[in-house]
């Protein structure tokens, strides 16, 4: 038994705004549709500030795929904000303001919570459960270091930095990818399948989301070298209980990795070869494990440092704290910080955080 997620943010960090039409009709729209068509349930985590620009066609056929029992309305934070940079009241505003839309629009109260970049520290699931979440989707690699609290100490070093350097296309690519490989089937051995629950304020049940297993689904559907569906497959055998895809659903038919664009007839092909049965995130079943997860998100370090290093980000960060009003929620936009964020979406951040002053005053 395995499920699948699919992340959409229409505030992605790198995608210009003027593209969002594209990603719709490239990628929101196909892929949903091919999955619905294949009959094959699925969980749905879309920013609630992402359904503005959700056309009329797209939205009905996410209430169909509910209707059906397709498709799983997840809750995330409203602006994509990662959640451990925010004062408690600001998480909670952006939960609230989340949840409330999608109750609204969709008729459902969402059951999991998708933490923005799977950051996550643990005061967050208190403020989950008091806003009605039962579960959270977590890094699976972040529990994998928990038994050591202190980066500081004993800073966290990539599962499989040759396969982040091929990827980034640093030194010779293609050694690199080879070593990477054999970095990712080591990996792989770490995952274990079920939710946990977390050890927090409040305890919380959380789904790993493993970026290994991502990694391998993505190598062998999208045809990379010296991977293929049947070899993926074959890597991914014998796991039961795990989210085979849980990442930006962007990927499919619309954003490429490494060249190669990702297509939703072959995660079919791979559910196939698989032989699985695939139900919601939130009918896997529990490890029986009670962990601690430490402060984290799913950077490759598993630190926080990606949205607050650069001088820009924490400039964003300090300037944004305390705002309230709606341009609070533009203002905390995580793709302002983004990876590599283009200019239009750091400049969003900026006027927001403007225009919330002047309001204030």
């Amino acid at each position: 038994m395995h499920a699948l997620i699919f992340h959409g943010n229409l505030q992605y960090a790198e995608i210009p705004k003027g593209e969002i039409p594209r990603v719709i009709e490239k990628s929101y729209l196909p892929t949903m549709k091919g999955l619905l068509k294949s009959e094959i349930p699925f969980a749905l985590n879309i920013t609630g500030f992402s359904l503005q620009f959700l056309p009329r066609e797209l939205i009905n056929v996410i209430k169909e795929g509910i209707e059906s029992g397709l498709i799983e309305i997840t809750g995330t934070a409203y602006t994509h904000a990662i959640l451990p940079l925010l004062p408690l009241d600001r998480v909670e505003a952006q939960v609230v303001r989340d949840r409330t839309l999608k109750e609204e629009l969709f008729g459902v109260s969402p059951k999991g919570f998708w933490l923005p970049e799977l950051a996550y520290d643990p005061i967050i699931p208190a403020i989950l459960k008091d806003c009605g979440y039962g579960e959270v989707f977590i890094d699976g690699e972040a529990l994998l270091f928990s038994n050591h609290l202190n980066s500081g100490i004993r800073p966290i070093k990539p599962l499989y930095p040759h396969l982040i350097k091929a990827q980034r296309g640093e030194g010779p690519v293609y050694l690199n990818y080879l070593w990477g490989l054999r970095e990712l089937k080591k990996a792989l051995k770490l995952t274990f399948g079920g939710k946990v629950t977390l050890k927090a304020v409040k305890p919380i049940n959380a789904v790993p989301v493993w970026v290994a297993v991502n990694t391998t689904a993505m190598l062998g559907t999208g045809g990379f070298p010296l991977m293929d569906i049947k070899k993926a497959a074959k890597w991914l055998g014998g796991r039961e209980d795990i989210l085979l895809y849980g990442t930006d659903i962007e990927f499919f038919g619309y954003r490429d990795l490494a060249g190669h664009t990702l297509e939703v007839r072959k995660i079919v092909e791979l559910i196939e070869e698989l032989g699985t049965c695939i139900v919601f995130p939130s009918k896997l079943r529990h490890s029986g494990k009670e962990l601690y997860l430490r402060t984290s998100s799913w950077a490759p370090d598993k630190s926080l440092n990606i949205w607050t290093e650069d001088e820009g980000n924490r400039r964003l960060n300090t300037l944004s704290y305390g705002l309230k009003g709606e341009n609070a929620f533009l203002a905390e936009n995580s793709d302002a910080r983004g990876w590599e964020p283009l200019e239009e979406r750091r400049l969003d951040a900026f006027k927001a955080i403007y225009k919330a002053w002047r309001d204030e005053r």
